[in-house]
């Protein structure tokens, strides 16, 4: 016989796996408009465009630093994202040594389309729940989140 909190842990796992399950953006209509399929590929890619798109304009050391990313691995990750017309980078008009990176028209769009989905599958898998079960939901998984980052 399993306990409550065994199958709650599970059930967490279990809508982990169902949400996770088409969670990219719908393809651009028109071609003009088409992203390389790399582009969409990569936990990395998104959280740098997302990061991007909310603090605008920074050095590649900066990102380095708030992301936690080794400047060699961003480096790399940014030549790939800057091919595939994410990102521009450019030099520093301060600092010639520094490198400003910054989302293109086609990383902004990218991101909103990502975040429309999320916001849209989001408000899919929990239409079955009133508001009031949605904020205490919301509120128990807060309390759980914070108990565990006291731990670390």
């Amino acid at each position: 016989m399993q306990t409550i909190e065994v199958e709650i842990v599970r059930m967490l796992g279990r809508l982990n796996a169902l949400t996770k399950r088409g969670s990219a953006p719908p393809p651009p209509e028109t071609p003009a408009e088409k992203t390389p399929p790399e582009a969409s590929r990569g936990q990395g890619r998104g959280r740098l465009m997302g990061f991007l798109n909310d603090h605008g304009e920074m050095s590649q050391s900066q990102i380095a630093a708030h992301l936690g990313i080794r400047p060699q691995s961003l480096s790399e990750l940014l030549a790939k994202m800057e091919t595939d017309g994410l990102i521009l980078r450019r030099q520093s008009p301060e600092d010639k040594r520094q490198t400003l990176v910054s989302l293109t028209e086609c990383g902004q769009s990218r991101v909103a389309a990502f975040r429309e989905n999320h916001r849209r599958q989001a408000a899919e898998f929990l239409e079955p729940l009133t508001d009031e079960e949605k904020n205490t939901l919301a509120a128990l998984l807060r309390k759980l989140i914070d108990a565990k980052k006291e731990d670390e």
